[in-house]
């Protein structure tokens, strides 16, 4: 619901926003200006120390006024009755220059910011556009603590794509003063169209008969001399010849009347409550009176442009992937069948999506939702459907972060069965982990299976289909699942260079270079398709998928070249069995293959003035590879790696050692496991543990490439070595300073 609402104001209200945020963080800087200008009051001085000054040199004044900068001025007439306004020196009381007009960009500005230029109908407009920024506030807060897991893990390393992961960080900045602008804003609209109303404090109190005093000084007068200068915010005089007018005093506490002959306080009239509230939210909103405040909501608002390209980004991302969009879907509360989806990356819709097609055209009622949708109020259900995919090491996916606490709501097992298909990958040790958790979870809360649990490794479209034959017994009719893999758009990269490593031990590796077909995207282009998610990039740390010949799943390999090159490079093992990876080194110079370019967010490098250590064995290389060969800046890279052999898989050799001669990788340890002494990259670790010690000690961030036995014996010397330092990988992680992409 919070996802959908947020989705939906923040694309009806896109422009009108930015409008707002943008005018704001302009109009912020105003205040901060005016406080800086302003000559600071002395410390005792009074009202009346520049209330005399000012009366004698000017005997058709009127008021002194104080802005909420702190700027004091005086208005006054001249001798033909023109009014004149100037500002006033408050240590002497002297009129020290005229009162500048606001400009016209300035008037300008704050039209636009209060109503687009469009009288009270642009009013409005504001004013429901601060009442979306507040309803945005709110529900990107639900969002933020939902997708971080609670709110003891807000300030964790956010996850995914590059525009979800800049739309957490942003957001976690600009939230609070974005509400805190929001929320003030439909006060003050509010007031200004008297839905709220703001009563301000009056006296009725007038001196006796003053008829025979003598004209006195208003720098003599008690009641004028008891105020603090700093406390003023506008004085008004007595009108000339008026014996009965009065000195009309404000504060932020109220207003006081003070006699103009005796200077006796004829009345004190505290401020009203909404005169108070009114002060505190205009100075709240604007700043005016408190510059660090201005300061902050204007840098909030400066970081609105980016907070809302990156909300469009992920919803043109989740666009491209579907979603639970689909024809035909019925409400919960009537389906017949329930399906609750799971997915990180978007490829568990594609198979819900077959899933639900194939049901409704077997006569089914089917809803299709995600699983943190879950209600539990599914009065027509018969079945409902579990098929998710695992995020990391076995963790629920972003959609179903809140499924498991949601399921233990239920008070009674319900009278609907289910069954569970998993996603994943058997390469990794907790395969389909989330899914045996989320069956064991449900059968333990007394629900009845239809099906045990099932788990698909690697997507395969075989495999689904049988669990539909299952299915389809169970439910009593002819299920035929038919789901074709999805893939992005791809281009045809020709094979014009190989390096064959590995074959004396009996690890045949290759480092293949392709030519695209098609020249990469550059500069501003390149960044906004990888900005949007667009599978169009060849960068370090990104994969390259390879469809092979069967055209089935895709696999992916880490990419070893830079964003700019016109070639494309990985680095691949022959597996014994392995489809692709065989299709691969069976290739001749010239042949061509169908691929295309997906980033791998997770694995992002972090740029940052920090040291990078970086782990990897065999062709977990690839990425480092392609990272060295980019660092034109010379960050301190510090590389472990570990092969069999020197003499047979030492992958890059020389353009290691060329990168340490320029500077682009500050050190390189390597480990060969065949040779005399042996040793795994993990040993390197452990014997390079001072010197690993003062690099995470001074912030350095550690990336760990390579296969999974490997990941987790490095993850245990490092939670060593991080332990001396009072830390652990898990905290490491949690920064966003720990990364691991294992295959």
């Amino acid at each position: 619901m919070w996802r959908r609402l947020h989705s939906a104001l923040g694309l009806l209200a896109l422009v009108v926003v930015l409008a707002l945020a943008v005018s704001g963080a302009i109009l912020s800087v105003y205040p901060i200006k005016d406080g800086i200008a302003a000559a600071p009051v002395g410390t005792g001085q009074s009202v009346a120390d520049i209330a005399g000054p000012l009366a004698n040199a000017l005997p058709d004044i009127e008021s002194i006024e104080v802005s909420p900068s702190g700027q004091i001025s005086v208005q006054y007439s001249d001798a033909d009755g023109l009014p004149l306004s100037g500002i006033v020196d408050p240590s002497s009381g002297a009129i020290i220059g005229s009162s500048p007009e606001p400009g016209w960009f300035y008037a300008g500005l704050k039209d636009f910011h209060r109503g687009f230029l469009m009288g009270d109908n642009g009013r409005i407009l504001a004013g429901v556009g601060a009442l979306i920024m507040a309803a945005l506030s709110l529900s990107g807060l639900a969002l933020l603590v939902s997708r971080m897991g609670g709110w003891r893990r807000i300030v964790d390393a956010p996850r995914g794509s590059f525009a979800a992961r800049l739309h957490t960080i942003l957001t976690r900045v600009a939230l609070l003063p974005f509400l805190l602008s929001s929320v003030t804003a439909v006060y003050l609209f509010a007031v200004q169209f008297e839905w709220i109303m703001v009563e301000d404090a009056t006296s009725v109190a007038y001196p006796e008969s003053t008829q025979g005093l003598p004209a006195v000084s208003p720098g003599t007068l008690a009641g004028l001399a008891a105020v603090p200068l700093q406390d003023l915010r506008s004085l008004q005089f007595p009108y000339p010849g008026d014996s009965y007018d009065v000195f009309t005093l404000r504060t932020d506490a109220g207003l006081t009347v003070v006699d103009q002959f005796t200077g006796e306080v004829l009345e004190t009239v505290p401020a009203t409550r909404s005169q108070q509230i009114y002060a505190w939210f205009y100075a709240l909103h604007t700043g005016e009176g408190l510059a660090w405040v201005g300061a902050l909501l204007g840098l909030a608002a400066t970081l609105v442009p980016g907070i809302g390209a990156a909300g469009v980004a992920i919803w043109w991302q989740r666009r491209r992937q579907g979603g639970h969009r689909v024809q035909g879907n019925i409400a919960a509360g009537k389906a017949e069948i329930v399906i609750l989806v799971g997915s990180e990356g978007g490829s568990t819709w594609g198979f819900a999506r077959s899933l639900h097609r194939d049901l409704t055209a077997g006569g089914k009622a089917v809803h299709l939702g995600a699983m943190n949708d879950f209600s539990g109020r599914y009065g027509s259900a018969e079945q409902v459907i579990f098929l998710t995919s695992t995020y990391g090491d076995g963790n629920a996916p972003e959609n179903a972060a809140k499924a498991l606490s949601l399921l233990a709501e239920q008070v009674e097992p319900p009278k609907w069965q289910y069954a569970v298909l998993g996603f994943g990958d058997r390469a990794f040790p907790k395969f389909c982990q989330f899914a045996k958790d989320l069956d064991l979870a449900l059968g333990t809360r007394g629900w009845t299976a239809a099906l045990p649990v099932t788990l698909i490794n690697r997507q395969s479209t075989q495999a689904f289909a049988t669990w539909g034959n299952d299915l389809g017994r169970a439910l009593g009719l002819t299920l035929s699942l038919s789901h074709q893999i999805a893939t992005p758009p791809t281009q045809r990269l020709t094979l014009i260079g190989r390096d064959f490593y590995g074959e004396a031990m009996q690890a045949p590796t290759a480092v293949f270079r392709f030519r695209l077909s098609t020249p990469p995207r550059t500069g501003g282009l390149r960044k906004l398709m990888r900005f949007l998610g667009a599978a169009t990039c060849y960068s370090p740390t990104d994969l390259l998928g390879v469809l092979p010949p069967d055209g089935t799943v895709p696999r992916y390999y880490s990419i070893a070249s830079i964003a700019s090159d016109s070639e494309v490079e990985i680095c691949v093992r022959k597996q014994a069995g392995g489809l692709c990876s065989t299709y691969l080194h069976d290739l001749q110079i010239g042949d061509e293959i169908d691929a295309f370019g997906r980033p791998n967010p997770d694995f992002s490098f972090p740029f940052r003035r920090k040291p990078v250590i970086m782990v990897s064995a065999g062709t977990g290389i690839a990425p480092f590879a392609g990272l060295i060969r980019s660092n034109r800046r010379k960050q301190a890279l510090h590389l472990f790696w570990g092969g069999r052999s020197a003499e047979s898989d030492f992958l890059y050799e020389d353009a290691l050692h060329a990168a340490q001669q320029s500077g682009q990788l500050a050190s390189l340890t390597t480990a060969f496991s065949r040779m005399e002494a042996g040793a795994y990259v993990q040993d390197r670790v452990r014997a390079d543990a001072p010197r690993v010690s003062g690099l995470l000690s001074r912030g350095a961030a550690v990336m760990v490439c390579g296969g999974d036995a490997m990941a987790q014996a490095v993850r245990a010397e490092f939670d060593v070595i991080l332990a001396t330092l009072g830390t652990s990988v898990d905290a490491l992680k949690q920064r966003g300073l720990y990364l691991e992409d294992v295959f």
